[in-house]
C-alpha cells in the first residue's frame, strides 16, 4: 500500500474523467496532473487533509486565501472525499490553525475526527490525546476549527486526515453514506414477491414500496451486445431449464424473458423508476467485474441515466476489490461506495484500510460472520455495515440491528414485521433434542417420565426430545449420553439449529454457520461438545429447538481391522 493521497482528474462541470483535479497554489513535493489521466499524487506527509465526508460543498479557496495558505482544494472526488482540501503545515504558511471550509445544506458540523497512517494501518486520536488503532474502544476526540495543529500531533512522518462529522437536526448522522444507512432494511433484488427471491422486477419494487421499504438493492448485468439489464448474472429461460448467463444472450433475447413471470427491465427503465421516486436510494450490484468490462458497464449506466448527477448521487455502488473500485471510479466518481467483504474475513483489515484510503463509506458481509468483535472493529473505523441476507426472519434482522449493524439486506422482512419482532431474539429459553447421528444406533435413555420422548426421525435416526426449557444462562449441562452403535464409540456432540429457515452449526469461534459459511476465509470447524458438557449462552428465539447430533468413530479394535483390510489410498 502506497502511503499517499491520490486524486483522479475529472472533466469540467462533471464527475466524469477529464483534465484537471487539484485547484489552488502548488506545494513543495506535489506532482502536477498528468496528461494521460493517471492519478495525481500528493505528498504523504506535511499536510492536514480535510475530508468532507458528506459535505454539500467546500470553500477552502476563500479560507486559504484569507490566511495566506498555499493549499489545495477539490470538489471533484468521490465517496467521503468528494470534497477535499490539503493544508500544508510549514513555515511558509501564515496559519497553522485547523480550518473548516466545508458546508452542508441540512446539517451542522460537530467537528473533525483525526487519523493518520503508520505502517499501512490507520490510527485515531482519542479523548485522552493518544493515538489508537480502531480507537481501541476509546472515544475519538472531536477536533474543532481554530485549534492549533500542534495540539493534535505532528505531520512530519505522515499527513493527518481530519474527517468532518455532520449531524442532522433530528440527531442522526449526516456523514457520507447516511442517505442509505439510516434505512434499517434494504429490499434485496427490489424485494421478494410471492415467496420468491431474486426478482429485480417492477412488480417486486411496487410490492416492497407498499410494504414500507425505502432502500433497494438491484442487480445489473451486461448482455452479449453490451446493454445493461436489471437481472442477476444468470436467469432461467424456462420452467425446467438450468440458469443461463445473461452475458451469453443478446439484449432482445433477454428482454423477451421473464423473472418469476414478470417482465425484465433494462437500465433505462430503472432510471425512469428512480426519477419517479426521488426520495429513495438504491444499491447497485454489478457483481465482480474489472478492467474494461467494468468501465464499459459504467459508461452504459451513465448513458442510460442521461448523465443525471442528481439521480446518480442516490446510488451506492458495491465493489468487490480495490481494482474494481479503481476501474469504476476512473470513469465516474460516485458519491457512495460499499466494499463487499462477503465471506473473505481474512481480508477484513485490508478492506477497512482501503476504504479509509479512498473514501468508501461501508462494508458488506454475511450476517453470520458479523461477530461482536468484527462489528466493533468496523464501527471503530467509522464505516457503516450492511449484513446480508435475512430472508424471512424479522427477529434475526432485529437482533442484527441491535448488535450494531446499520442496515440488513432482506428478501421478505418488512418494516412492520421488524417492528413487531423487537427483542424477540436474544438470551431466550430453548429446547434441547439429542440425535443419535446414525439410523443403526440404539437408545438406552429412560423415557418412562414425561420429560423425555423417543422418536425415529425422517432420516431413520433416533431422537430424544427433552420437554424442559433450557435456561440459557451458560450453566446447564447436557444429559449423559445414552446411545450405542455397534463397532463405534461416542466422540461427542455437534450442535445445530434452524435460523431463518436454514440449518446452522455451532462453530469453534462461537458463531452459527451454514456448511458453506464454515468454509469462509479463514475457515472454522464445528465445535465438538463432550459428554455432559456445559452449553454456552446462545442467541435464539423463545422455544427454539437446538439439536445435539452424536458423532461416532470406529472403536480401536474395529479401526485396526479397517486399517488391515481396507486398501490404503495413495
Amino acid at each position: 500500500m502506497i502511503r499517499g493521497l491520490f486524486l483522479r482528474p475529472p472533466s469540467e462541470n462533471s464527475k466524469e474523467v477529464g483534465a484537471t483535479e487539484i485547484r489552488g497554489a502548488g506545494s513543495a513535493g506535489a506532482e502536477s496532473s498528468r496528461a494521460d489521466g493517471l492519478p495525481t499524487k500528493v505528498p504523504s506527509s506535511g499536510h492536514i487533509v480535510y475530508e468532507g465526508n458528506g459535505a454539500s460543498s467546500q470553500h477552502y479557496s476563500t479560507e486559504f486565501e484569507a490566511r495566506g495558505i498555499r493549499g489545495f482544494h477539490s470538489s471533484s472526488g468521490s465517496g467521503a472525499r468528494t470534497h477535499i482540501a490539503l493544508q500544508p503545515v510549514d513555515e511558509r504558511n501564515g496559519s497553522k490553525l485547523i480550518i473548516n471550509g466545508f458546508a452542508h445544506k441540512r446539517a451542522r458540523l460537530l467537528g473533525f475526527y483525526a487519523r493518520h497512517k503508520i505502517d499501512d494501518t490507520w490510527i485515531w486520536l482519542t479523548e485522552d490525546f493518544s493515538w489508537q488503532e480502531g480507537a481501541a474502544g476509546r472515544a475519538k476526540l472531536l477536533v474543532q476549527p481554530d485549534q492549533d495543529v500542534s495540539e493534535i500531533g505532528s505531520v512530519t512522518g505522515s499527513n493527518i486526515v481530519l474527517e468532518a462529522q455532520w449531524l442532522y437536526p433530528n440527531g442522526e448522522s449526516a456523514n457520507c453514506g447516511s442517505l442509505m444507512f439510516t434505512n434499517k432494511l434494504m429490499a434485496h433484488a427490489l424485494g421478494g414477491l410471492n415467496e420468491a427471491s431474486y426478482h429485480n422486477t417492477l412488480a417486486a419494487f411496487e410490492h416492497s414500496l407498499e410494504a414500507g421499504h425505502t432502500y433497494f438493492e438491484v442487480d445489473l448485468s451486461y448482455t452479449a451486445d453490451e446493454r445493461l439489464v436489471v437481472s442477476s448474472p444468470r436467469i432461467r429461460t424456462g420452467d425446467h431449464n438450468k440458469p443461463e448467463k445473461i452475458s451469453d444472450m443478446a439484449y432482445e433475447r433477454v428482454m423477451s424473458l421473464t423473472s418469476h413471470g414478470e417482465p425484465i427491465m433494462d437500465a433505462r427503465d430503472l432510471y425512469e423508476l428512480l426519477s419517479e421516486h426521488p426520495q429513495y436510494c438504491f444499491e447497485i450490484d454489478f457483481h465482480f467485474v474489472v478492467g474494461e468490462n467494468a468501465k464499459k458497464r459504467i459508461k452504459s449506466l451513465l448513458e442510460d441515466f442521461n448523465h443525471d448527477d442528481e439521480t446518480l448521487s442516490r446510488l451506492l455502488i458495491q465493489v468487490h476489490t480495490p481494482e474494481m473500485h479503481r476501474d469504476i471510479d476512473s470513469v465516474y466518481r460516485f458519491e457512495h461506495y460499499q466494499y463487499l467483504v462477503g465471506m473473505k474475513m481474512d481480508r477484513l483489515n485490508e478492506a477497512i484500510t482501503y476504504s479509509l484510503d479512498v473514501g468508501i463509506c461501508a462494508l458488506a458481509l454475511r450476517w453470520s460472520l458479523a461477530t461482536a468483535s468484527v462489528v466493533e472493529q468496523i464501527k471503530a473505523a467509522g464505516l457503516y455495515i450492511l449484513s446480508y441476507t435475512a430472508e424471512y426472519d424479522p427477529s434475526l434482522a432485529d437482533a442484527l440491528l441491535r448488535s450494531g449493524i446499520d442496515t440488513v439486506c432482506t428478501d421478505h422482512v418488512t418494516p412492520r414485521m421488524l417492528m413487531g419482532a423487537e427483542g424477540r431474539m436474544g438470551q431466550k429459553q430453548f429446547f434441547v433434542f439429542y440425535h443419535s447421528g446414525d439410523k443403526d444406533a440404539v437408545s438406552r435413555y429412560s423415557v418412562d417420565s414425561d420429560q423425555l420422548r423417543l422418536l425415529r426421525v425422517k432420516s431413520g435416526a433416533l431422537e430424544i426430545r427433552d420437554s424442559e426449557f433450557w435456561i440459557n444462562d451458560g450453566t446447564q449441562r447436557l444429559l449423559p449420553q445414552q446411545f450405542t452403535l455397534q463397532r463405534r464409540q461416542f466422540a461427542g456432540w455437534k450442535m445445530r439449529m434452524k435460523i431463518d429457515g436454514k440449518t446452522h452449526w455451532y462453530c469453534s469461534d462461537g458463531t452459527f454457520r451454514t456448511k458453506k459459511e464454515a468454509l469462509a476465509a479463514p475457515p472454522t470447524e464445528r465445535h465438538l461438545f463432550h459428554d455432559q458438557d456445559i452449553v454456552p449462552v446462545i442467541s435464539t428465539v423463545e422455544g427454539a429447538k437446538v439439536v445435539m447430533v452424536a458423532q461416532w468413530v470406529p472403536t480401536k479394535r474395529f479401526a485396526r481391522i479397517l486399517e488391515k483390510w481396507l486398501p490404503k489410498r495413495q
